[in-house]
């Protein structure tokens, strides 16, 4: 069948993803064995229309099986003597991580610096025109089409085309 002539091409793909959590106390063979799977499920999914080769098609369902599989196996974490762990995060996997060395992912919110630059800008936006600044924002920031803009402002899609050319222009100028 196809498929097994797909599989067949991509069987190196388990073995790579796998090699990626050998820091981990998880069993190689049964990483492996997750990425076969998913390998077959992607080999059944496989469209050769796509115009991608097959191992660059199948390479994400290995890689989220093999993920998939650390991850619930390292919430249930056994200790030994019947004992569970509850992991909390993967550095916890490993016994030689320290705290320190840990994964921390950065503070998602802005800056301090960016704050200030935000209302820069919008200090900036605020002396432009208010036909300017209405087309700007709702184009650009809002995401409404050139279309409902212009019906709202009672002006055609060119000019609102326009408006928002002019907008920009002057808030690069007035924030320089």
């Amino acid at each position: 069948m196809i498929e097994d002539t797909l599989v067949e091409q991509a069987l190196h793909l388990p073995r790579r993803e796998a090699k990626r959590w050998a820091h981990t106390p998880l069993e190689q063979e049964d990483l492996v064995a997750d990425g076969n799977l998913a390998l077959a499920k992607a080999a059944k999914r496989y469209d050769p229309s796509y115009g991608v080769p097959f191992p660059a098609f199948a390479t994400p369902y290995v890689r989220g099986a093999i993920a998939d599989t650390v991850r619930s196996r390292a919430r249930r974490n056994t200790l030994g003597n019947g004992r569970w762990v509850d992991v909390v995060g993967f550095a916890a996997l490993t016994p030689s991580v320290t705290s320190d060395q840990a994964y921390d992912p950065p503070d998602p919110g802005p800056t301090p610096h960016d704050t200030v630059e935000n209302l820069d800008r919008l200090r900036v936006l605020g002396t432009i025109p208010e036909r300017e600044r209405i087309a700007l924002i709702r184009t650009m920031v809002d995401g409404d089409t050139a279309a409902d803009v212009a019906k709202d402002l009672g002006v055609s899609t060119d000019r609102v085309y326009t408006l928002v050319h002019n907008g920009s222009t002057r808030v690069r100028r007035r924030a320089a």
